[in-house]
C-alpha cells in the first residue's frame, strides 16, 4: 500500500504515453511552435509495462492511459493487452478526444478494458473547429457512438468555458441521454501557456450548477460536506450522471489517490506539483526493482498536501502531463 505523508492511500496511476496530439486545443497545446518530447526520449512501452507492474505491487489498483493523444501512438493495443494481465490490477480506462476512437473501440473492449472518458467541448461545428483546429465533430460523435455500440462504458468531459460553451449544457445533456453516456463539467484550470485564456473564460461549477437547475432537476449523489473527487447529480426520470470537478472553487486535495507517470519517466505526484523522480532514468541505469521501488515510495511521502494551482509560477504544460 502506498500512503503519503498525510494518510492518503494512493491506488490510481494515470499514464500518459505520447506529449503529441492529433487536435490543437486552445487551453491545452500553446499556439506556434511547440517542442515535444523526443522519441529516443519517450518511455518504451516495454518500460511502461515494467514500472506498472513494479507500481501494482506496491498498491496501484487503477491505471488509465492518457496523453495527448493516447490512440495516435503505434500498437497502443499491445500496450493494453499487456497491462489488462496484471496481477491485481482492477481496472483499466482511457482518455481520448475520439477521432480514433471508432477505429478501437471494439477491440479495446474485447482486451478488457471497460470505461473511456472523451473530451468533448463543444457539440457545434464552427466552435469545435476554432477549439481544437479540427473540422472533424462528426468522427468524434461517431467514435463515442462506436464506443457504446461496444459496450464500453463512455463518460463525456466537457471543460467549461465562459463565452464559449456555456450555452451548451442542454445540448450536452441531450447527447449524453441519447447515447447512454455520463456527462462530467471540469473547471477550466491555468496552465503554462494559457493563464490569461483560463482566467478570462473561468466559471465556477457552482455557475455551472445554478444553470442548469433553472431548467433540470437533479438530485445530489454526493453526501453534503463531503470532499470527494466529484461532486455527482443525477437527473430526475433518467440514469444520467452528471459531475463536477472543481479544483480551483472546491478543491479534492485531501481525497487525491493518483500519481502521473509522464511520457519521458517522470513520476509526478500533483498536476501543479515539482517534478518528482525520473523512473526512465532509474530503468536505463540499470537501478533494481528494490531500488526503483524505494524512489517511488521517497516520492509519495513527498506528495504536496495540496495543488498550487494560484501561484506565479504555473509549472503545467497538459499535453505532456496527461488529462
Amino acid at each position: 500500500m502506498l500512503v503519503d505523508s498525510y494518510g492518503r492511500v494512493i491506488d490510481y496511476l494515470r499514464v500518459s504515453v505520447t506529449d503529441r496530439c492529433n487536435m490543437r486545443c486552445l487551453y491545452c497545446l500553446p499556439q506556434g511552435d511547440v517542442r515535444f518530447i523526443s522519441h529516443e526520449d519517450l518511455l518504451r512501452y516495454e518500460e511502461i509495462i515494467s514500472l506498472s507492474e513494479l507500481l501494482v505491487g506496491l498498491g496501484i489498483r487503477k491505471i488509465r492511459i492518457t496523453g495527448g493523444e493516447p490512440l495516435i501512438r503505434k500498437n497502443i493495443l499491445f500496450l493494453f493487452e499487456r497491462l489488462v494481465g496484471l496481477e491485481d490490477l482492477r481496472e483499466i480506462s482511457l482518455t481520448t478526444n475520439g477521432l480514433l476512437l471508432g477505429d478501437y473501440a471494439e477491440q479495446l473492449r474485447k482486451i478488457g478494458v471497460g470505461r473511456v472518458n472523451v473530451s468533448i467541448d463543444t457539440l457545434q461545428p464552427a466552435m469545435f473547429k476554432t477549439l481544437t483546429g479540427s473540422h472533424r465533430l462528426s468522427q468524434v460523435i461517431g467514435g463515442i457512438r462506436a464506443a457504446r455500440g461496444a459496450g464500453l462504458q463512455v463518460k463525456l468531459n466537457v471543460v467549461a468555458m465562459k463565452g464559449i460553451n456555456d450555452g451548451e449544457y442542454p445540448h450536452f445533456i441531450s447527447f449524453s441521454l441519447e447515447n447512454s453516456c455520463d456527462l462530467r463539467f471540469i473547471e477550466v484550470m491555468p496552465r503554462m501557456y494559457n493563464d490569461r485564456f483560463a482566467a478570462d473564460r473561468y466559471i465556477s461549477s457552482a455557475g455551472i450548477l445554478k444553470s442548469l437547475q433553472s431548467s433540470y432537476r437533479l438530485h445530489t449523489l454526493t453526501p453534503p460536506g463531503s470532499a470527494e473527487k466529484e461532486r455527482l447529480y443525477q437527473l430526475e426520470g433518467s440514469e444520467l450522471r452528471i459531475g463536477f470537478i472543481s479544483p480551483i472553487s472546491d478543491p479534492f486535495c485531501s481525497k487525491c489517490n493518483r500519481l502521473r507517470l509522464m511520457s519521458d519517466g517522470e513520476l509526478k505526484t500533483c498536476l501543479y506539483g515539482e517534478d518528482g523522480v525520473n523512473l526512465r532514468d532509474m530503468l536505463r541505469k540499470g537501478c533494481t526493482d528494490t531500488e526503483i521501488e524505494q524512489a517511488v515510495i521517497e516520492t509519495v511521502k513527498a506528495k504536496p498536501e495540496r495543488h498550487r494551482i494560484g501561484c506565479d509560477n504555473i509549472n503545467l504544460v497538459m499535453h505532456r502531463t496527461g488529462g
